[in-house]
């Protein structure tokens, strides 16, 4: 009797093989989980900006309620920052990602070696979007993602470089300097760009004080500050102007300025010192 060929079924005394359950992989979109909703507080703060603004993208998430998506609210506060300059826009916007912002620095900072704080290379990206605003385009719910992320990872970048160039041995700089008293081309490289950062922090700074000012102070505030800050009066000269005591007149001006304080630590994601 010949051999059955590979196609004959098997006999009856052989087990029929057992076919493992086969394993489903998860689609991409799967993996990723559900989206994540806005808070109910991130919510209330969004509403009273769109309130504000009436910018219509902003206007269309927030009626969405509990099911508008994280990603969805971000990129409206973008637009409504790039087209109104609200800076309630953008100061949500940093509070919401402040913190996401600092993990995923941190997080390729460490893959990468690099010595830079996350905290200061996520204020540097901050500080770009606040710069650059007309660079954004929302033309879908990711957008601020992948923009915002797009310059995070070039701040990182930038921070590497600069970590590599500090990171030059002194004694390898001394034996290219002719004449020690004449700055060399790095240094004033260095000057020149950390001149140019202070110039965009200063400026970011006035701007923010300036809305602060205007928005965060009564009237008794503003005006007690300008007779201190702008006309330089003495304090005894400038409660007189009010005509209020001079205690109550150093609390105004102590009050106001801390106003502006916490104004600005809420819009750049710092903390108090």
């Amino acid at each position: 009797m010949s051999e059955p060929s590979a196609s004959s079924p098997q006999s009856a005394s052989e087990p029929a093989p057992q076919r493992l359950p086969q394993q489903t992989r998860p689609s991409r979109r799967g993996s990723r989980g559900p989206p994540e909703l806005v808070t109910e507080a991130s919510l209330a703060r969004a509403a009273l900006v769109a309130a504000e603004t009436r910018h219509p993208l902003l206007v269309q998430t927030v009626a969405k309620g509990r099911t508008a998506e994280r990603q969805q609210l971000d990129t409206a506060l973008m637009d409504t920052f790039r087209e109104l300059g609200s800076v309630t826009a953008y100061t949500l916007l940093v509070e919401l990602n402040h913190k996401p912002f600092t993990l995923i620095a941190a997080r390729q900072l460490r893959m990468m070696g690099g010595r830079s704080d996350p905290q200061d290379v996520v204020q540097e990206a901050f500080l770009a979007i606040y710069r650059y605003p007309t660079r954004f385009r929302a033309d879908k719910p990711g957008s601020f993602r992948n923009w915002s992320y797009s310059i995070l990872r070039n701040t990182v970048y930038r921070s590497l470089h600069k970590d590599s160039r500090d990171g030059v041995p002194v004694e390898m700089l001394a034996e290219i300097l002719e004449d020690p008293s004449v700055t060399s081309p790095l240094q004033a490289s260095s000057d020149a760009e950390s001149s140019m950062q202070c110039k965009k922090v200063l400026a970011l700074m006035l701007s923010m004080y300036l809305q602060a000012f205007e928005t965060e102070l009564k009237d008794r505030d503003r005006e007690a500050l300008r007779l201190v800050e702008v006309e330089r009066l003495g304090y005894r000269e400038a409660a007189e102007r009010l005509g209020i005591k001079l205690e109550n007149f150093k609390m105004v001006v102590c009050r106001a300025r801390k106003k502006i304080h916490n104004f600005m630590i809420r819009v750049l994601g710092t903390r108090s010192l």
